[in-house]
């Protein structure tokens, strides 16, 4: 009876211990996973993407680097994240979107000093613009603005006037006011229809060397009346490996405002997703989906 009750007051201590055990089992599990790509947290999303991309050739600098996580102005859907190096210097940038199925998406991104809303280049464009008496001024406002890689401005509200930015360039845009922003730009938010991102994996990337590169302004083809191709996939894949001059043009602004940017790579993924890298301030890798979208947007070819 005494050897009965000691193994029935053992057994409580015995699940509590067992318990105990699977805990810190789970615990060193979850430490050890990979961060999930499917999450609606922004700073997760963006620590997936940025590990996943980091294994590539040209993003092998990111591995060093640590995305700084920033909201993407009114309205919009996702979050800018600015791949920052050990000394503080911008690696490199990503833009995330939590979906609403939950899932973390990737949409534009890029290489180079000069990411997508760099305060740097836009201080350097004021002062060179005489909008401000220099550079470390703090004589303005600036509020960002996202729809689309290609209504993607700042709204800088300076003492006596407001005036409108590129977001990538810091060119000054035909743009006067919200209204005629909101107008000019008038689209849907701009959302990736597939993840971009683990578990999808990088495919195959390709960049053309400095040597490489090329003016997309050498042939105004598209005001020469040269026809544009079809962009499918396969065949700007074959363009691109053929050294092709490949030029995107879009007018996302009306036709007070023209974008020719020379296309110099291509990152396709593992599910079928292919991103265009465009010349803009560094390598600006783009979604064909969202390339495509803009109604007005053509490719063009300068090897007549």
């Amino acid at each position: 009876m005494r050897k009965a009750y000691r193994s029935a007051a053992f057994r409580p201590l015995l699940l509590v211990l067992l318990l105990s055990v699977l805990s810190v089992f789970a615990a060193a599990r979850s430490a050890a996973a990979p961060v999930p790509a499917d999450t609606n947290d922004p700073a997760q999303c963006a620590a997936a993407i940025v590990s996943q991309l980091s294994g590539q050739p040209g993003f092998s600098a990111w591995k060093t680097g640590s995305p700084r996580i920033e909201a993407l102005g009114p309205g919009t859907h996702g979050w800018l994240a600015t791949v920052v190096g050990p000394k503080g210097t911008p690696l490199g940038y990503a833009v995330v979107y939590a979906a609403e199925d939950g899932s973390c998406r990737l949409g534009e991104y890029g290489l180079g000093p000069k990411p997508l809303f760099d305060t740097t280049t836009l201080r350097m464009a004021l002062a060179t613009g005489g909008y401000i008496q220099a550079a470390t001024s703090n004589a303005f406002r600036a509020v960002k603005h996202y729809i689309h890689p290609f209504a993607a401005a700042w709204e800088v509200k300076l003492a006596k006037e407001t005036i409108w930015l590129d977001a990538k360039t810091a060119e000054l845009l035909p743009v006067d006011n919200e209204a005629q922003w909101l107008a000019a730009a008038a689209s849907d938010p701009y959302i990736p229809a597939d993840a971009g991102a683990a578990p999808d994996k990088p495919r195959e990337l390709r960049l053309l060397a400095a040597a490489e590169t090329f003016d997309p302004y050498e042939r105004l083809s598209w005001l020469l009346g040269d026809k544009p191709f079809d962009p499918r996939p396969d065949r700007l894949i074959a363009r691109l490996k053929a050294k092709d001059r490949l030029v995107y043009v879009a007018e996302p602004l009306g036709d007070k405002m023209l974008y020719a940017q020379s296309v110099v790579g291509y990152q396709r993924w593992q599910g079928g997703r292919l991103d265009l890298a465009l010349d803009m301030n560094g390598s600006r890798f783009i979604p064909l989906d969202a390339l495509v979208k803009l109604s007005d947007g053509l490719f063009l070819s300068l090897n007549q």
